[in-house]
């Protein structure tokens, strides 16, 4: 089994992606499964506050963002790499696009009344009523995941015909294996697909059907599940992987060991302060210290997020 540990829960498609992505690469890993809305003890003496599901896990080092947590996976299972040479531009262009327009897209088409209509979940009035105070706070002070209905739904279907089209002269989005973008197509998709009352949106789009049914046909690995205060424990007993800095200087003068705090930039505005260990043109490291865990380095991609001098806030 791997040493990888996802904290997950099964309605996130986020998570689908990872886990996804961890079927088609034939991965055993553990998984923790955490609650949809706060509060997550378990969860927040590893992240330091950041809580955007999922999270991954290796020993004492935390990885934070789907953006960063797929490239660990593609480095450690380096077999049928989904982060093809030759297109790293417009794979990160295409990718990002993906996992935060589109998915803003699919929110609202989600959300949409003839959903929610038939959700059992959101007919609990006290369920619906807390979900709904949860990610008020979570996106109190962004508008990243605000959009209509009646905005929205021309969008998905005009993306989903384009993929339709694009799915005529081969079985994955760029070209006979899947990439990073396929995984993250997926993903909006499937929160989609996954809500039986709309089901029928996909209909006229034969192709992007059969696509999704490959893409779903590599399961979602070997899945054990694993209690919370477990990766708390693996975490205390576990040492930070060694980190170099490398080409800070020109990026954001910062230092290693700077105070620093590092946050989404598009909502979930819940700082991680620490101590910087890593701040490269691809991933920012803080270091922190936490009774719980003790010593634990969390990873975030440079995409999304921003790293502050904590001296520049006071």
């Amino acid at each position: 089994m791997s040493n990888i540990i996802l904290h997950h829960y099964p309605e996130s498609p986020f998570s689908e992606k990872i886990r996804l992505l961890l079927g088609y690469k034939k991965q055993s890993y553990q998984a923790v499964t955490i609650p949809i809305i706060m509060p997550k003890p378990d969860l927040m003496p590893l992240t330091g506050g950041y809580r955007k599901t999922p999270v991954m896990q290796i020993g004492a080092d935390i990885y934070c963002d789907t953006a960063i947590i797929c490239r660990v996976i593609d480095r450690l299972c380096p077999d049928d790499t989904i982060y093809p040479t030759g297109s790293q531009a417009t794979t990160t262009a295409a990718t990002h696009w993906t996992d935060t327009f589109f998915f803003r897209v699919c929110v609202a088409v989600a959300f949409q009344p003839r959903a929610l209509a038939n959700n059992t979940f959101f007919q609990d009035q006290e369920a619906a009523a807390s979900f709904m105070a949860d990610r008020a706070k979570f996106t109190e002070g962004s508008t990243q995941l605000t959009m209509d209905f009646e905005t929205a739904h021309p969008y998905f279907l005009g993306h989903l015909k384009r993929l339709d089209n694009q799915l005529e002269s081969s079985e994955f989005l760029n070209g006979d294996m899947p990439t990073i973008i396929d995984f993250s197509t997926y993903h909006c998709c499937w929160f989609v697909h996954n809500i039986e009352a709309i089901r029928d949106s996909f209909s006229p789009f034969e192709r992007v059907l059969a696509w999704f049914e490959r893409m779903s046909a590599y399961g979602q690995g070997d899945l054990t599940e694993l209690e919370g205060s477990a990766a708390l424990e693996i975490a205390k007993n576990a040492n930070p992987s060694s980190i170099s800095k490398s080409g800070a200087s020109e990026i954001d003068q910062m230092q290693v060991g700077d105070e620093v705090e590092v946050m989404p930039i598009d909502y979930g505005f819940q700082p991680v302060r620490g101590k910087l260990q890593l701040s490269s043109m691809e991933e920012l490291v803080v270091g922190r210290e936490e009774e719980q865990v003790g010593e634990v380095a969390v990873h975030f991609p440079r995409l999304g997020f921003r790293v502050t001098q904590l001296a520049q806030l006071r």
